[in-house]
Formats: C-alpha cells, sequence, structure tokens
C-alpha cells in the first residue's frame, strides 16, 4: 500500500535521465531541495491556490446548502418529496461528460466562462448534492425526540436545526465537507473546459499541461502530485477522528 507513495516520492526526486534508467533506482539522486526551486519556478503555488479558493469555497457553500435540504428530505413529508430523492439520485448518475457541453454553452452566454467563479458554481452545485444524500443518513440516525423536547421549549424549525441538531451533526458535516473538497480539489473536466487562463488553472489542470507531444517532465509531474496531495493528507490527519466516526453515524438509524 504504502510503496506507490514512496515510488511517487522516489521518481520526484531523480533527475530526468535516470527515470528510465535499468535497474531502476530505489533511492533519490538529488536532495528535496529540488521541491524550493520547482516551487519557485513554476506556476504551481498560484494553481494550488487557486485549487484552494475554489475547493474551500464550493465545500463552504454546498455544506451550508445541503443541511436545510437533507433536514427536509429526513423530517418532513410533502407530495414532492419522491420526486425531490429521485431527482437527488438522478442526477449522480449523469456522467461529467454528458454534461460538460450544455454546461459550457450556459456559461459561455453567463460571460463567467475563464474565471473562477464559474467553478465555484458548478463544484458546489454537484457536490451539494452528494451532501444532501450523506447528510440525510446523519439526520436519520438522530432521533426525533430530540427536536420535539426543543420544539416544547418554544424553540422554531430553524432554531432547532441550528443550534441542536447541527452541533450534533459535527461528525457528519466534517466528513460531508472532506469528502466535497476532495472532489473539487482533484476535478479535471469543467475546469480545463471552462478555464483557458492558464493563470486560473487548477492544480489538476496545470499538471496535466506538462504532458508533451514530444517530451514529459515526470520528475517535475511527480513533484507536483507530491504537492497536490499534501493538503488531503493534512486533513485527514486533523480531521481523522471525525471522518471515521462520521461516516459511520450514518449508517445506524436511532
Amino acid at each position: 500500500m504504502l510503496f506507490p507513495f514512496y515510488w511517487l516520492l522516489n521518481t520526484s526526486l531523480q533527475p530526468l535521465d535516470g527515470l528510465f534508467s535499468y535497474p531502476p533506482r530505489f533511492f533519490s539522486q538529488i536532495t528535496p531541495l529540488a521541491y524550493l526551486d520547482y516551487m519557485l519556478n513554476s506556476a504551481i503555488l498560484q494553481w494550488m491556490r487557486n485549487s484552494l479558493y475554489v475547493g474551500v469555497t464550493a465545500t463552504l457553500l454546498s455544506t451550508l446548502f445541503a443541511l436545510p435540504a437533507a433536514y427536509s428530505i429526513s423530517r418532513f413529508t410533502y407530495r414532492a418529496k419522491p420526486a425531490v430523492i429521485f431527482l437527488v439520485l438522478l442526477t449522480q448518475m449523469l456522467p461529467p461528460v454528458l454534461l460538460s457541453i450544455p454546461i459550457y454553452i450556459l456559461f459561455a452566454k453567463l460571460g463567467l466562462t475563464n474565471t473562477l467563479t464559474v467553478l465555484v458554481i458548478i463544484y458546489t452545485a454537484t457536490t451539494m448534492l452528494i451532501g444532501i444524500w450523506f447528510l440525510k443518513g446523519f439526520f436519520d440516525s438522530i432521533p426525533r425526540g430530540m427536536e420535539e423536547a426543543a420544539a416544547i421549549d418554544g424553540c422554531s424549525v430553524l432554531k432547532t436545526l441550528f443550534l441542536i441538531l447541527i452541533p450534533m451533526l459535527k461528525p457528519g458535516i466534517v466528513a460531508t465537507a472532506t469528502w466535497s473538497f476532495i472532489i473539487a480539489w482533484d476535478e479535471y473536466l469543467y475546469a480545463y473546459t471552462l478555464v483557458e487562463n492558464n493563470k486560473l488553472w487548477t492544480l489538476s489542470v496545470g499538471l496535466a499541461s506538462y504532458m508533451g507531444q514530444y517530451s514529459t517532465p515526470w520528475n517535475e509531474i511527480m513533484m507536483g502530485a507530491v504537492l497536490a496531495t499534501l493538503p488531503v493528507v493534512i486533513m485527514f490527519m486533523f480531521f481523522q477522528k471525525h471522518l471515521v466516526s462520521g461516516l459511520t453515524a450514518g449508517t445506524v438509524k436511532g
């Protein structure tokens, strides 16, 4: 399991002519200071800032919108509820490549292409639907008696949601937000289709641009891949406890 990560790091610290040597070199030939030189002489930091901005903004918005929607589906009964649930599931069956052309036409007419705003909108919409389904399971696991007791004390539906239920859903919210951020951080198709300015590229598009017709600097690509995994690894280090408990909380119905 750890070998691919070791090989990723080892390849990033190899000179380009040493990547194709036989037998393969299992130990790096240059120092980690090559990362500093790479960051200073490439656009990797700009791409990471773009990805971080888009990922964090979309995650915050999608989680904020998904919470009341998931609460509504979990707790209320209304005529359109089956249709809403079906539409949420239906959107997950549509491949992004099928939606890329109509989405491009739509945002081109709105004048939003070649901006980071268009990526925030798309990532918010796509991750929000996943967040609704995740958070619905977490709401289902909370006994309704909590809300009944709050209603007796005079709490409105919104007060009950934001003051009582959401604090109890902290592990589920962290799990949902982490999953949403990873989707936005790794997404490639929409970022490649809708953004042409290389200063606005996200990390996935920037790294893919290294692939050349006649040569490909695999060591630089691997350096970028190592840097691309760091934010996700750091997130898991800080939120591991909440993430693990959150992924299992929604599977048990109270």
